[in-house]
């Protein structure tokens, strides 16, 4: 997969309704990215696409209308 990221985690929380996930780069501060069901695993972001760039990742459990804290940051380049 070129020009793009796949990110995969691990849960110790099985019971979210969904995984909201941030993003941010060395010109922008974290912001929404995207919202998987919280059965799923992994998301392709295909807009994390310039290879000079370190793209910076993190997420949380939500569950109703609570949330849980972020997790460990994630980063990578494509």
């Amino acid at each position: 997969m070129t020009g793009a990221l796949h990110l995969k985690w691990t849960t110790h929380q099985h019971d979210c309704d969904s995984f909201e996930g941030e993003r941010k780069t060395s010109a922008l501060a974290f912001a929404a990215a995207f919202s998987v069901p919280g059965s799923v695993d992994n998301e392709m972001d295909a807009t994390a696409t310039d290879p000079a760039e370190t793209y910076t990742y993190r997420l949380r459990c939500k569950k109703g209308s609570a949330f849980s804290p972020y997790s460990n940051e994630m980063s990578g380049s494509p």
